[in-house]
């Protein structure tokens, strides 16, 4: 198969950004020829992968694309109206300047489900749209309120009419099938994400302990690009709750975007000496991260969470809101913890639980680690999505030949 990859920008180390990547590698090993196409790529976005790969940049004239790590507040507030002024000429831009000869499209992030839409309407091929969470229009009752209106002719209308010419939705998760059913009364095929268990598996973290003085400290992480959906202030908040009791402790915060607010929140709960943020880790130096701490925090409320079985892959126990996709693979007190809000302070509470009995900890650790290693693979992930393909060509041919 000749397989055309779409996605808005690959401008940082973000999950979904390895997964399209990942897959693309993983289909060109099979035989398959895949083509990537994007309106930004930088070398912070996961070098090591995109240069086995073959990727387009497709820079629309006169527009600007900001990566989201880089927004500022007069960019974020010019966001309400981003998906007229840059997200649909973008996205029709880049949907025009896919070539011929493909025989499919695999759309991945939110807005280029627009973009697939315009290249089927010119190359007249099908669309298999990775949908890891619809747009956030739908799924937050803010965005429908306000300045928020003002999308509404865009979502309620144009939107819904581009996923109207998709012939199959991937999701990652049940709570992102849900979501999909929601936004667009269509069901998806769920289809969990893989990952690499060797890298994580062997680091040991000692040399982020030395590096950062962190020897004799129990250490919390959350790795999630900084967003509100990833509600890194829950971590920062069961932080606080927890040193009440216990002073040796620090929370590590992996990711990019905006950190102000969490800085002074950390300072107004006194537990500013104890947060520590990092960015632009290597996967080498990410290993030895997870490696390091001795628990995983997960509070964000996403249709997946690809740092989560990075972090059970590095046998570690993780806590993972229910609202999280990735939440269904928890068997909760075997392989992990699951919980339900309030987020920080029953977060906390679990924390306080595996403090007091390492053993407990290394247990859910270690069996965390064997689900990872037999369950999910990045090879497996791209056998079900290479079947997918070929069922909606087969399906496309029928039709086609009718």
């Amino acid at each position: 198969m000749r397989i055309a990859m779409l996605h808005p920008t690959l401008t940082w180390r973000g999950g979904a950004e390895r997964q399209l990547l990942i897959l693309a590698k993983e289909l060109q090993q099979t035989g398959h020829t895949v083509e990537i196409f994007t309106c930004a790529i930088n070398n912070t976005c996961f070098p090591e992968l995109t240069r086995e790969l073959t990727i387009h940049q497709i820079q629309p004239p006169l527009i600007q694309i900001t990566p989201p790590q880089k927004r500022t507040f007069s960019t974020r507030l010019a966001g309400r109206f981003r998906g007229y002024t840059v997200d649909l000429p973008a996205m029709a831009y880049l949907g025009k300047k896919i070539p011929p000869n493909f025989d499919l499209i695999n759309n991945h992030n939110s807005p280029t489900q627009w973009a697939a839409f315009f290249a089927k309407s010119k190359l007249k091929i099908p669309i298999v749209w990775t949908c890891n969470e619809p747009p956030f229009w739908y799924s937050n009752p803010k965005q429908k309120t306000g300045l928020g209106n003002i999308n509404r002719p865009l979502y309620s209308g144009f939107d819904k009419t581009t996923v109207n010419y998709i012939d199959m939705i991937v999701s990652n998760s049940l709570a992102g099938n849900y979501r999909i059913q929601n936004a667009y009364n269509r069901t998806s095929e769920v289809i969990y994400p893989g990952i690499t268990t060797d890298l994580l598996h062997a680091a040991s973290g000692q040399s982020i302990r030395s590096k950062y003085g962190l020897e004799n400290t129990f250490i919390l992480l959350q790795v999630a690009n900084i967003a509100q959906d990833k509600r890194q202030s829950d971590s920062i908040t069961a932080l606080h709750y927890i040193t009440q009791k216990h002073i040796n402790i620090k929370l590590i915060i992996v990711g990019h975007g905006p950190k102000d607010e969490l800085i002074t929140q950390s300072r107004r709960l006194n537990v500013e000496e104890k947060v520590l943020f990092l960015q632009n880790c290597t996967d080498e130096e990410l290993a030895e991260v997870y490696a390091a701490c001795d628990v995983f925090l997960f509070p964000a409320e996403i249709t997946w969470g690809l740092a989560v079985i990075e972090a059970m892959a590095a046998s570690k126990p993780v806590i993972v809101s229910v609202k999280a996709g990735v939440s269904e693979i928890i068997q909760n007190g075997i392989n992990g913890f699951v919980f339900n809000s309030p987020n920080a302070k029953n977060m906390a509470q679990i924390v306080e639980q595996l403090i007091a009995d390492p053993n407990l900890c290394h247990k859910i650790g270690s069996n965390a680690y064997q689900y990872t290693k037999g369950k999910l693979s990045w090879k497996t992930y791209s056998k079900h999505m290479e079947t997918i393909f070929e069922k909606t060509l087969l399906v496309n041919n029928k039709k086609s030949n009718h």
